[in-house]
């Protein structure tokens, strides 16, 4: 007998009204037993109970579940579930906040080494390397809590002196008089991101190198973050000192991330509830970069906790660790006045060091940059109150950088116009040396420098500070100056030259007026229209594509200027999505073939084609369906389907006529809601699990007549799904863990394994398609990957931790990727062919997403959501072949192979670019640095990295390739650091590229060895790239750093080669180089933010062609099209394609953008308009924009409505344009 209610008592009228009326809902619901409600919740009977019993606010998503098994409103539970949190944080908020346990984003400092915990196992390794070492090196990601381990835990721990120091702007203006002391240097990166001076960086190592090797036995440590690892690695006593002097500061255990979030509360005399705990180490565990987000997190659930303890519900209401920081930077900003809100933006701007293929970092800002005025102060205060800054006595500083990276607004701004922010950068330190040096007009801008400054302040008035105003006004009044006396000289001159021609132009205007005046303001309508489409096609992009592409191209045909040109290409970068809505209504959905059926409670049950799954095709609705509803099942050979009634029983329907789908009969037995059901594969057998608690057999051989084979001889079982072969069952049970069941005799079966380790309880179960894993999901927030090829003894090998309860989980056809998805609105992707690696994720959803599979031809991932949408998404695996960004790749003969290369090398068969099948992967080192193709397309080299740190060792390899479906490594050696491979012509030679300078030239006539190679001295720095001419009697290298050349060399014989002529840009560093298919034209990039072009036909003589500008920063990767008048250019997130027809005076053809990290390679098809660009992952774009309107109108269903039309392009008369 349930227990009774908790009569309303003393306490918050608001919770108590709360649970009060949740009480009443379930009333309402024909009063089901606490038991009955857990069975459809999910939820055990306590928790639900107590979310009824009015003690304390439940969290958000026991209090949907609860409402969902009651068959309430969902949507306005929420939103009054979220009011009544936010009215209690409010409540909690005016709370005395003097005694913090929890720092928020802010790093530890020495003097709070009595709330720092978690780190000490760190910090003893860090103390016995010092005991061995001079100077140790502590790396780690941002965000992964190195300078508090530095301050509050070696410091304070340590027995010496200390002295702590950052590098700043100028680091040698630091004392560095520490004999016999420790010196820790915390924030070592800032030598390469704020100090320009190159020399003075080198002092600066150099004054620390010899602070460790002094006769007082002087200790250094340097905090640096691992992204600027390699910037180390460039100075060869760092090296040196570093082998074997190096602690990594990881993620914690979740043994130390408990001890971190329970330890402080306590000291305050406060508790964290377990729940929370549990969900905090789920959330956390293995990521690096989330220590700063949860003690901010901890902060905002401190200063909402109920008495003395933490609860879950004060978390949620925080908005987790992801949205924390984000939500409490965004409640500052809007609740600032407007003119407050422009504060923000410029302190935050000027707050940021803006990254040259790193990520953007903070940046420590003096005082005196910022106006001394009442709005800043106030700005800052708060801003400061709230722990987003950092304040001291003359500088500012953002408290963490991952308020850079979780705050949307943040990056927002960001990236709305860095070439913006570098200008204002550089006007800044302008106005500081201005006025250093007493304001002395010699130092004032003037010509182009001041030209775009004045332009730039006059789309930016709110930017600059009245500092940075003065100086820019001392320089145009300057100028004006300086031009006053000679325009007084010609001044009568000009007055008659303008009165000729003003008579002149009234003459023409008179007569071509009536006529254009009509034109011009057409023409300005839309191409306002154009513009405002573009935007609103990439805000719709994700949500509806169809609506998107069409609008993009709309636009295009409406007004073909740049913005609307590149919006059309990028609206087909990513991976198409069809949107199907059911409104109202969730959907379940089961895939077989070529068919999908969907089943939702309002429009019954529903056969579907998706042969082309861009435009699926209703083919029937079941008759008499309109009580069905849950799971569906079809048999392996699609002939029957299962789906389930309001009476807990499972119907079969004849779906061998897909078009006429015939009822067979309904297969009875439980007495609680249907939670799985499937068929073996075989289709003799259906097991049904149910919310009674157990699972069921049944001989379906016959569908007319099925026979029951008896239960499972277990109790508190749910849900179970047959294995590929047929001869086991996986099942999930209350107690959180699987079981695998031997069903070889259905009337027998046998329980082999329990596979535990989930804290929560686990959804449905998939299968591998070899049968030899099996993954698990659970409202814990992981899936688990096992290897049950043994069943007897199954083997964890990975867990996939997500942010939020994980619904579903599947296996590609090929089984390389599984896809997961749950309450998170994202559909998450990862390659499971070595530890599982996340892929970057597919998002359009905008409500929880219940259930994901792939497609049979693995083609597509289908997912549906309490959004009420089902969408079929196009995934090529292309897209996802390496999560840590591809560093190089290329087209074989035709585009028909495509070889990508990052942490692996991969080769894919390009017949069908919607979905490039992977064909093989090559084992061996950690990253590729160079790729190169030989002439017959039949062997590929490579260069690559074992990833073994700085004592770590590069390889050449050369693999015949002539299958590309089985290569074969014929050729291996040991080499330098190599980044740049090359084949002559004739197959014959071969030529590498060496970090420190040299060229090599290598005889490889015989394919299965490399004979010693001969050296093209070249100077310093990194050769980038190299190429010969087709002739193969020239080849061209490209070199950065210090030399910053191309330099062309006559290899006609390669024993005896000469260097010919030398080419230098105007400034920077040389990146990457590219030459044309001719071998005419060479284009090199530079950091100075241009590309140079030369002709180098006479290779004595060769000339400068052009100058490419307005690069947003600098030009690292090149790729010439198989034509050679189109070259692609690549600048940080940016992609920009020029025409060179005329190559003397190019035409910016294309832009590209909306790259998630930087672009790392680029690679045209043989076709011309097919661009392969590697960022995070692959994306291939089209060029052509014939094309792309060619495919976005084959693709895009459904067409554009009158009404759709108006609300985008009002006023004009509607011309869809796909019509």
């Amino acid at each position: 007998m349930p227990r009774r209610e908790r009569p309303l008592g003393p306490g918050d009228e608001v919770v108590v009204r709360f649970a009060a009326d949740l009480r009443l809902l379930r009333e309402e619901a024909g009063g089901p037993t606490y038991r009955e409600l857990s069975s459809r919740a999910g939820y055990s009977a306590a928790a639900l109970s107590d979310a009824a019993g009015g003690r304390k606010l439940p969290g958000l998503a026991v209090t949907t579940a609860y409402v969902t098994a009651c068959g309430g409103d969902v949507v306005a539970w929420e939103e009054r579930w979220r009011a009544v949190a936010a009215g209690l944080a409010a409540a909690f908020g005016e709370r005395d906040d003097t005694e913090l346990p929890y720092l928020g984003l802010a790093a530890f400092q020495t003097a709070d080494a009595a709330r720092f915990f978690g780190r000490e196992r760190l910090v003893a390794e860090l103390t016995g390397k010092l005991g061995r070492r001079r100077l140790v090196g502590v790396f780690g990601a941002s965000g992964s809590g190195k300078s508090s381990v530095l301050r509050a835990g070696l410091a304070a721990a340590s027995e010496r002196p200390v002295v702590l120091r950052t590098p700043g702007a100028h680091p040698l203006e630091e004392d560095l008089d520490v004999e016999g002391r420790l010196l820790i240097v915390d924030q070592f990166e800032e030598v390469y991101t704020l100090c320009r001076d190159q020399t003075e960086r080198d002092k600066f190592v150099d004054a620390l190198l010899a602070s460790a090797r002094d006769d007082h036995g002087t200790r250094v440590v340097l905090g640096v973050r691992a992204d600027f690892y390699g910037h180390l690695c460039r100075h060869a006593g760092l090296v040196e000192a570093l082998t074997d002097a190096q602690v990594m500061v990881g993620p914690m255990s979740a043994d130390e991330l408990r001890t971190a979030i329970v330890e402080p509360a306590v000291r305050a005399g406060c508790r964290v509830e377990a729940a929370l705990v549990t969900t905090l180490v789920a959330d956390a565990t293995g990521q690096p970069a989330m220590l700063p987000l949860v003690s901010h997190a901890l902060l905002e659930t401190w200063r909402r906790r109920q008495g003395i303890t933490l609860t879950s519900a004060a978390y949620e209401a925080t908005g987790g660790i992801l949205n924390a920081i984000a939500q409490t930077a965004e409640a500052v900003y809007t609740d600032l006045e407007p003119d407050r809100r422009a504060v923000v933006r410029q302190i935050f701007l000027r707050l940021t060091a803006l990254g040259e293929g790193t990520e953007d970092t903070k940046r420590r800002l003096n005082r005196r940059e910022l106006d001394d005025d009442s709005a800043t102060t106030d700005v800052l205060e708060r801003l400061a109150d709230a722990r987003l800054l950092v304040l001291d006595r003359d500088g500012v500083e953002i408290a963490h950088e991952a308020l850079i990276r979780s705050w949307p607004r943040l990056r927002d701004w960001l990236a709305e116009d860095r070439e913006g922010h570098r200008l204002h950068r550089q006007l800044a330190e302008a106005t500081d040396l201005w006025e250093s040096l007493d304001r002395d007009k010699g130092s004032l801008y003037r010509g182009t420098r001041l030209g775009l400054a004045a332009e730039w302040s006059a789309r930016e008035p709110d930017a600059l500070s009245t500092r940075e105003q003065q100086f820019l006004k001392a320089g145009l009044d300057a100028e004006a100056e300086e031009t006053a006396v000679g325009r007084k000289r010609t001044r009568r001159l000009r007055r008659l030259v303008v009165l000729l021609h003003v008579l002149l132009i009234l003459a023409v205007v008179a007569v071509v007026y009536a006529v254009d005046a009509g034109n011009t303001a057409t023409d300005q309508r839309n191409v306002a229209l154009a513009r405002k489409a573009v935007v609103d096609a990439k805000t719709l992009r994700e949500s509806n594509p169809a609506l998107s592409t069409q609008l993009s191209l709309a636009a295009y045909r409406l007004a073909p200027i740049q913005e609307t040109h590149d919006g059309l290409l990028a609206s087909m970068a990513a991976p198409f999505a069809t949107r199907m809505t059911f409104d109202p209504g969730d959907v379940t959905v089961v895939l077989s073939g070529q068919l999908m059926i969907t089943s939702d409670s309002y429009r019954a049950t529903q056969v579907w084609s998706i042969a082309d799954s861009r435009h699926p095709v209703l083919l029937a609705t079941l008759p008499g369906s309109e009580e069905v509803r849950g799971p569906l099942a079809v048999s392996k050979d699609g002939r029957v389907l299962a789906s389930v009634t309001r009476e807990h029983a499972v119907r079969l329907w004849d779906l061998t006529e897909p078009r006429h789908p015939v009822r067979k009969v309904d297969v009875t037995g439980h007495r609680e809601v249907l939670l799985s059901v499937d068929f073996s594969p075989d289709g003799r057998v259906l097991v049904t699990g149910s919310a009674d608690h157990t699972v069921r057999l049944t001989d379906v051989g016959d569908p007319g007549a099925p026979k029951p084979l008896g239960v499972l001889p277990a109790e508190q079982l749910e849900r179970a799904v047959f294995s590929p072969d047929g001869k086991l069952l996986a099942v999930t049970n209350t107690n959180w863990t699987a079981e695998l069941w031997d069903v070889t005799t259905p009337a027998a079966p046998r329980k082999r394994s329990v596979l535990s380790g989930h804290q929560d309880l686990q959804l449905t179960p998939a299968w591998s398609p070899d049968g030899k894993r099996l993954i698990t999901t659970s409202w814990d927030r992981t899936a688990k990957l096992w290897d049950v090829a043994d069943p007897a003894a199954p083997r964890q090998l990975s867990t996939l931790t997500t942010p939020a309860v994980v619904w579903a989980a599947g296996f590609s056809p090929s089984g390389r990727l599984v896809v997961t998805a749950g309450d998170d609105q994202s559909v998450r992707l990862w390659d499971v062919t070595g530890p599982a690696k996340e892929l970057p994720p597919l998002s359009g959803h905008t409500n929880a997403i219940w259930w994901t599979a792939f497609s049979p031809d693995g083609k597509t991932i289908v997912s549906t959501s309490a959004d009420r949408t089902v969408r079929l998404q196009d995934v090529g695996e292309l897209a996802l072949a390496s999560s840590a960004g591809w560093n190089a790749g290329l087209f074989t003969e035709q585009g028909r192979i495509l070889v990508t290369a990052g942490d692996d090398v991969r080769l894919w068969a390009m017949d069908d670019l919607r979905a490039p099948r992977q064909l093989a992967k090559l084992p061996g080192p950690a990253t590729v640095t160079a790729l190169a193709l030989s002439p017959d397309r039949k062997s590929l080299a490579l260069a690559a990295h074992d990833g073994a740190g700085v004592a770590g060792t590069f390889v050449l390899q050369r693999w015949d390739i002539s299958d590309p479906a089985a290569p074969k490594l014929t050729a291996s050696t040991g080499v330098k650091p190599t980044y740049s491979l090359a084949f002559s012509p004739d197959g014959k030679t071969f030529a590498s590229g060496l970090d420190d300078g040299p060229i090599q030239l290598w005889d490889v006539h015989d394919p299965s060895r490399f004979a010693e190679p001969r050296i093209l001295p070249v100077g310093d720095g990194t050769v980038w790239s190299l190429a010969f001419t087709p002739d193969g009697r020239t080849l061209v290298g490209g070199q950065g750093l210090d030399s910053s050349a191309v330099t062309v060399w006559d290899v006609a014989d390669p024993r005896k080669p000469g260097l010919v002529s030398t080419l230098r840009p105007d400034g920077g560093a040389l990146f990457k180089m590219a030459l044309s298919p001719d071998g005419r034209t060479v284009a090199a990039g530079s950091s100075d933010r241009n590309v140079y072009l030369w002709d180098i036909t006479d290779r004595a003589h060769a000339a400068r062609l052009a100058k490419l500008g307005g690069n947003p920063e600098g030009v690292g990767h090149l790729a010439f099209g198989p034509t050679g008048k189109e070259l692609a250019a690549s600048a940080f997130r940016t992609v920009r394609v020029w025409d060179l027809t005329d190559p003397r005076h190019p035409v910016e053809s294309a832009q590209l953008t909306g790259f998630a990290a930087t672009v790392n390679s680029l690679a045209y098809r043989d076709d011309g308009h097919t661009l392969a660009i590697g960022s995070s992952g692959v994306q291939l774009w089209q060029t052509d924009t014939d094309r792309v309107g060619e495919e976005i109108c084959r693709l895009a269903t459904p067409r554009i409505t009158r009404e759709e039309w108006e609300r985008y392009f009002p006023g004009l008369d509607y011309a869809p344009p796909c019509a």
